[in-house]
Parts: C-alpha cells; structure tokens; sequence
C-alpha cells in the first residue's frame, strides 16, 4: 500500500521534503486542509498523515530522519514564455482551523503505535 510504501521510506530517508501546495481555487494539500474543521467537518488528510508521521519518527531516538524541509507551491501558471507556479498564497493561512484533525491524528497514533 501507499501508506506502508511512505512509512518505509521515511524510517530509512535522511530528509523529507514534502511539496505543499495551495491552488487559487482553494485545493491542492494545503488548501483542502482549509475544509477540516469547517462545519464539523474532519477527515484522515494523507498529507497531513505523511507530515505527521515524518515528524514523529523524526523525534525517535537513533532515527535516520534529521530534518523535514517542505516545499510550498502556489497555483500553477502557464504562459507563452513557459510554465510553472506562482507565489505559495501566505495570506490564506487564516484559513486554515485552529483545531487538528482528530481523524487524522487517531490514524497516525495507531501507525506509530505498530
């Protein structure tokens, strides 16, 4: 599965560096985490998941994990000269809920706890 792939990965990877992006239409992994919390509204997020758990295992004694470095992505933007992606958008960050997703950490817990 994904998920076990993930989690072999990080436990045997020096540095992760998740690429976080955040679309003008309000998607992308940052931008659907903007829906958690809204209305009640909770899900397991698999980026919030991956970050979750790099950040964890990065804490355990011994482990080969030394340092999470994301890349932040704004909207994609194409143009006659090329293609490729804009500022990531800053001032959406109040969007996003001061509450954690409990869906989300209840699944990372019983990863961590395997």
């Amino acid at each position: 599965s994904w998920l076990s792939g993930f989690v072999t990965g990080v436990v045997s990877s020096m540095v992760f560096v998740p690429l976080l992006s955040w679309t003008e239409d309000d998607r992308g992994s940052v931008g659907e985490l903007s829906r958690i919390g809204v209305d009640g509204f909770d899900r397991v997020d698999n980026v919030l998941l991956e970050l979750l758990i790099a950040m964890a295992l990065r804490q355990e004694p011994g482990a080969a994990i030394q340092a999470v470095l994301p890349v932040l992505i704004g909207p994609a933007h194409f143009s006659e000269d090329g293609g490729g992606f804009k500022t990531f958008p800053f001032w959406k960050l109040s969007r996003l809920s001061h509450e954690p997703s409990m869906a989300t950490n209840a699944r990372a817990g019983a990863i961590l706890r395997q």
